[in-house]
This record gives C-alpha cells, structure tokens and sequence, in this order.
C-alpha cells in the first residue's frame, strides 16, 4: 500500500484527516510493526518516514497502541509544529499533552513561566491518571523540556489531593497544605494556582483544571463542590469529587531548610536595593516556605534524585523518537553549553558553589527511553537498523503551484488503480476542475 497524500491548505483552519488513518492501518507492514512490538523485551523499531508524515503515522500508533504515548523531538520548534499538526489526525477534543520547556536555561535564575508550569503540571498529572481506560494521554516534548529535572513521582502522587463531597477536613490545615504545595493565597480567585477563604467557603484553581473549584463547608464538612466562572465568581456546575495536583514543580514544603543551607551564600550576596538582579531577594519567602517566581531556580536543592518526564511515563507508554541522532546530538549540545555557563556564575557568585545539575545527561536519558518500547519514526541513533515504512509512505510530485500538471498526475494514478486523496480548502472548485 502506498499513502499519497497532496495539500493544498494555505491558511490555518483545522480540517480532519482521521479517516485517512485506516490507509496505513490496514497496511500489512504497519500490522507487522505492532505485532513486532507487542513482543517481550520491548524490541524497538526504526520506520524512516519522511518529516512530514511522521505525525500521521504518530496518530495511527497511538490509537492502536492502547497505553500513553510521548513524542520526543530534538528541537522546540518541531515539538511546537506537531502539537499543532495533531488536531488533525486526532481530533480536535483530543487528550494531548504539550511538556514545555521552561523559560530560563540551565543556571539562569529567570521565571519559568505561567504557561510553562502549567503545561507542564497538567502532563504530569496526565501520565499518573490511573483511572484513565480509553484516551490515554499523547504528550509532545523537545529536549530541552526532558532534560530539565522534575519532582519525583511519588512526591508528585503524595502533593496531589482528592477531595469528596461529604469529606472532613480541618480548614486551617487544608489551607496550609495547599500552601505548601506551591498555591498563592488571595482575596478572590480568577488565576489558576491560587486560592482564596470566605469563612466556610473555600475557592482554589487547580493547574490541571479549566475552571476554579468551590469549596462549601458546614462545620468540617464538605457540603457541596462546584465548578464556578471566575469572571463573574458564580457557582455553574456541581459535581461529587475533584483532585487538586500540586502548582509547582519545586515545593515550597521543601524550601525552609534549603535557606538554612544557602544562608552563606545569601549573606554574600549584594542588596536588592542596589542590585535588582540579587538573589538575596529570594531568601524571605524561602525561610517562610512560600510560592514565588524564581521558586524553580531551587528545585535541583530538593530532590536527590535527578527524575525527568520518562519516569512518569508507565512501562507499557510508547515512546516515538523523531528522530534518534538528532536528540542526542542536540541533548549533547544543551549540556555542553551549561557546563560553561555554570563554570561563568559560579566565577561571578551568582551562583553556589554547590548548586546541583539541574537536567538529566544523555546517557541517563537514553536509559530511560530505552527502558520502553520504542518508534523511531525517522531513524535510530545508531541508524543501523532497517527502515520498515520504506516506500510505504513517500513524497508526491511537487507541482509549484500548477493546478493543470498536477491535475493531470491525478488523472494518472487514479488510472493506474491507486486511491488518491486531496486536502484542499477550496473543495467545491476542485470537483468542478475535476
């Protein structure tokens, strides 16, 4: 089976190519290929499909394989491209998952951004979901975004709260947990990762959710839990349980005795006042074991242990590699480039001295993906392995903007028995062309 695909969508709007999935579905080599790695001792596969068409192929994999898959590119502009190529071969309502990158490189003391954590959070989250049966999560990262260091999962699990309807809970205490776990207290609620009290009502905005939760007591119970506007701060929906993920990364619960350790360091440090730039700045709301935006510049403080994206992905996750040569090379690269910048800050004293690596090294990393099964959709890192989806699926003809000549190929292979299926935004002239 060959797929042929010719475009002709010059604008944005989202179209739907679902349909086109069971082109390669059906395709004996494709069936071969989830037969090959449904095999113990997770076998691995190198496909060669060409750029374009890999988001194709990710789509129809990932409805078949029945358990999370992450996409792992090299570059950030690339994981940009294919989150917004989804949509199309998946559904617009579809559950995928873009792992950002933080704002800052390694070393820089700089706001990893309010997207950024969110994304970031709600990924996380995702892969943990257990009760998920039939939508499994479809995540989309670079390598800068799965070198850098995270939570540990069980950290992950323990911050995460579920609260029930009919639930008792000491309201003191629940709000100083939710502190704890990186939200910001405020008079009215309207971003997500803050909360706020009104006697017996609580109001918080999850990271993971679209909208802000309601929380009514009656004495230490909860009584009711709904859904609200925060524009208009008006309770819409009810609903009997809701779980609130942590809202940082780095966990303020952590942070009281990193200042303890860090005090030195602080004391030499120059006066905000006189230097805006000063980390000094930073040492109150981590004594008081606060959120604020430079938090995730600590994180490599409160974990021993280096943990990055994969360990959240399950065993049986599905790992889909653009392509293995470039990640590593690009990885390598990243790596090399903080190494100089940390030698830089420490030499300027912005930086301690014993400031931990914050991101995961190649060889780690490769580990970690290995560990799973594993697609390259473009080729391995070693690239010695054969190409299954070799003439498969293949470039068509360039036309550059001849409607006649490319009428005429149409014309062509459809004589010649193939299927052919134009994408175009501009249907109705097309037939009548036709």
């Amino acid at each position: 089976m060959g797929v042929r695909m010719t475009t002709m969508t010059p604008d944005k709007t989202v179209i739907q190519l679902s349909g086109l999935l069971e082109l390669l579905r059906s395709a004996p080599t494709y069936k071969a290929l989830l037969d090959t790695l449904r095999q113990p001792g997770k076998p691995s596969a190198e496909l060669g499909v060409l750029r374009a068409a890999r988001p194709y192929v990710a789509a129809a994999l990932a409805r078949d394989w029945g358990a999370p898959v992450v996409y792992l590119t090299a570059r950030i502009d690339r994981a940009y491209n294919v989150t917004e190529q989804f949509p199309v071969w998946f559904g617009e309502d579809a559950p995928i998952y873009r792992f950002a990158e933080p704002a800052s490189p390694f070393y820089e003391r700089v706001p990893w951004g309010e997207s950024a954590l969110r994304n970031r959070i709600s990924t996380l989250g995702a892969l943990l979901d257990e009760r998920v049966v039939d939508r499994h999560p479809v995540v989309v990262t670079s390598a800068r975004a799965l070198m850098q260091r995270t939570m540990p999962v069980n950290t992950f699990r323990t911050a995460t709260q579920t609260l029930k309807v009919g639930d008792r809970w000491d309201i003191g205490k629940l709000l100083a947990r939710w502190q704890q776990i990186g939200y910001d207290g405020t008079t009215m609620v309207i971003e997500p990762g803050t909360f706020s009290r009104r006697g017996g009502i609580l109001d918080i905005y999850p990271l993971t959710l679209d909208r802000p939760i309601r929380v009514e007591f009656f004495g230490d119970e909860i009584d009711s839990l709904r859904f609200f506007d925060p524009s208009t701060q008006r309770s819409i929906e009810k609903i009997k349980q809701i779980t609130i993920a942590p809202s940082r990364e780095a966990l303020p619960e952590h942070t009281p005795q990193l200042a303890t350790t860090l005090s030195s360091w602080f004391d030499a440090l120059p006066n905000p006042e006189a230097d805006v730039t000063s980390a000094l700045a930073d040492r109150d709301p981590l004594s008081m074991g606060s959120a604020f935006p430079f938090l995730e510049t600590y994180l490599p403080y409160l974990y021993a242990n280096p943990v990055s994206l994969l360990d959240y992905a399950p065993e049986n996750a599905l790992i889909l590699v653009d392509d293995g040569g470039e990640l590593r090379d690009v990885v390598t690269s990243i790596e090399e480039q903080a190494v100089k910048d940390r030698a830089e800050k420490i030499n300027a004293q912005v930086l301690p001295p014993d400031y931990p690596q914050p991101y995961i090294a190649w060889e780690m990393l490769e580990t970690a993906i290995r560990d799973h099964h594993v697609v390259y959709l473009g080729h391995a890192e070693d690239d010695d392995m054969p190409e299954l989806f070799e003439g498969i699926i293949a470039p068509e003809t360039r036309f550059g903007g001849q409607l006649k000549a490319m009428l005429t190929q149409l014309r062509k292979l459809r004589n010649d028995g193939d299927r052919v299926v134009a994408v175009t935004m501009q249907a109705a002239r097309m037939t009548e062309l036709w």
